[in-house]
């Protein structure tokens, strides 16, 4: 079987030309940067329901020796910020240790979080070059074939054209999606984060 017959997938997407391999590489970019985020956010922004009441109320009654046990019990940004924390809260800056301490995990969950952004961007424009290259390959036929115009002569430049454009912007979208997906899920653990910050503040000196 001819694998570039435009009938099966693989031809189709072989229709699209030389700029499909810079798409799928970026598609297998975008895909194992979205898995790797979810893993990494799987084990710490794990927040148990338990786990944050029982910290809340262990904060505001003052009880270092069982926030200290919770937190042996968890392996999650919460817990890490708040060992941190039991640990200097005793110096003259622990509100500065504490928001550095809080940017420094923070900042590594936004790890390749920028690339993944790039991609979103990048994908969409590298298929709208496929489309007017495709549309340049298509009227350089046209103007060789003045007499003998037909569906094959100009068919390979309109499949680049259009080839192309539907998979920078199917990249496109997943890499934008699996961004916004994994900032919302930041933004959320960074609440939680916060909110737990200031009531050790409030309460453990």
């Amino acid at each position: 079987m001819n694998i570039y017959n435009a009938h099966t997938l693989l031809g189709l997407l072989l229709k699209g030309g030389w700029l499909m391999f810079p798409l799928a590489l970026l598609s297998l970019m975008s895909v194992y940067i979205i898995l790797e985020r979810l893993l990494i956010y799987r084990k710490y922004l794990n927040f148990p329901t338990s786990f944050l009441e029982a910290i809340e109320t262990q904060l505001n009654e003052g009880d270092l020796s069982k926030i200290t046990h919770l937190c042996s019990q968890q392996d999650n940004i919460i817990q890490k910020v708040m060992s941190k924390g039991i640990r200097k809260r005793q110096a003259s800056n622990i509100a500065l240790i504490l928001e550095s301490e809080s940017s420094r995990v923070l900042s590594s969950l936004e790890e390749k979080l920028s690339l993944l952004a790039t991609i979103s961007g990048a994908a969409p424009m590298i298929g709208f070059l496929g489309t007017v290259t495709g549309m340049i390959q298509t009227f350089m036929v046209i103007s060789q074939e003045k007499d003998h115009l037909s569906s094959q002569v100009f068919s390979s430049g309109i499949y680049e054209a259009m080839v192309t454009t539907v998979a920078g912007l199917v990249v496109g979208i997943i890499a934008y999606l699996g961004y916004n997906y994994c900032i919302a899920q930041i933004n959320k653990a960074t609440a939680k984060l916060n909110y737990i910050v200031n009531l050790f503040l409030a309460n453990i000196r």
